[in-house]
C-alpha cells in the first residue's frame, strides 16, 4: 500500500490570496530568507555543513508578503481579523460572533538524495500552506549547500489538494519521485480516487519532468 503522509496544511482561502499570494507553495518554491552578516570567516567555519546538519523543522523561511516567519517544529501558525489585520494565532475578538481566519505555514520532514549530481546530497521539503478556508495547497522545495549555507536550488509545483497536492516524495538515484494526487470528473477535491506518479531531474537550471514515465495509480494503493 502506497504511503501517503502529506496530506494536512497547505494554502489559502480566496479572501487572504491576494495578501499571501507570495507566501503559496503550492506554485513555486519558497525563498531563502536573507542572510545576515554572512562573511568569510563566517562561511569558512561553516565550509563543512551539509543539509543534514540544519534544523529543517526549526528554521525561518521567507514568506514574501508576511515577511520571515519561523516554524517550531515544522509549524508557523497565522489569523486575519475580520478587517484583514494580523493578529495573534490565538486571538479571541470582544465580539463572539466576529469572523476570524486562521491558517498555518509547515514543512515535512526532509527527503534527502544527491539529485543534482555533485556528489553532495540535497534536502526536499514538502510545504504547505493552509489560509482557512477550504483550500490547501502543496509544492516541494529543494535545498542544497553553498559555501557553508543552505540555498534554495529549485522547485516542483504542486496544487489544491486533490488538484494536483503533493501526496509523497522519495529519491530515486538523482530522479525526485512524486506522488500527486490527482481528482477524476466524479471526485471532489478532498477526496481524490487516484495519484499520479511522477519523475522529476535537474538539467542544471530547473527540475523537468519527464512526462513519458507518467503512470497514475488508484490512491493508496
Amino acid at each position: 500500500m502506497r504511503y501517503l503522509p502529506h496530506m494536512q496544511q497547505t494554502f489559502a482561502s480566496l479572501a487572504l490570496l491576494s495578501i499571501l499570494t507570495a507566501a503559496a507553495c503550492g506554485g513555486g518554491a519558497t525563498r531563502p530568507p536573507t542572510t545576515i552578516g554572512n562573511s568569510d570567516t563566517a562561511a569558512a567555519g561553516n565550509a563543512g555543513k551539509t543539509v543534514r546538519d540544519v534544523d529543517w523543522m526549526n528554521r525561518t523561511y521567507d514568506s514574501g508578503d508576511m515577511g520571515p516567519v519561523a516554524v517550531v517544529n515544522g509549524e508557523y501558525e497565522f489569523a486575519f481579523d475580520e478587517n484583514g489585520n494580523q493578529v495573534a494565532p490565538d486571538h479571541e475578538p470582544a465580539n463572539p460572533d466576529a469572523y476570524i481566519e486562521r491558517g498555518s505555514f509547515s514543512v515535512s520532514p526532509p527527503t534527502y538524495g544527491d539529485v543534482d549530481g555533485d556528489g553532495r546530497e540535497e534536502a526536499i521539503l514538502v510545504t504547505h500552506f493552509h489560509g482557512g478556508g477550504t483550500g490547501r495547497f502543496s509544492g516541494i522545495d529543494v535545498w542544497t549547500m553553498k559555501d557553508g549555507k543552505e540555498t534554495l536550488l529549485g522547485g516542483i509545483p504542486g496544487g489544491d489538494r486533490g488538484d494536483g497536492g503533493i501526496a509523497n516524495v522519495t529519491v530515486d538515484g538523482k530522479v525526485v519521485v512524486v506522488d500527486r494526487m490527482m481528482s477524476m470528473e466524479d471526485d471532489g477535491a478532498c477526496c481524490p480516487s487516484k495519484v499520479q506518479i511522477e519523475r522529476w531531474s535537474w538539467d542544471g537550471k530547473a527540475f523537468i519532468e519527464d512526462e513519458a514515465a507518467r503512470k497514475l495509480e488508484d490512491f493508496g494503493e
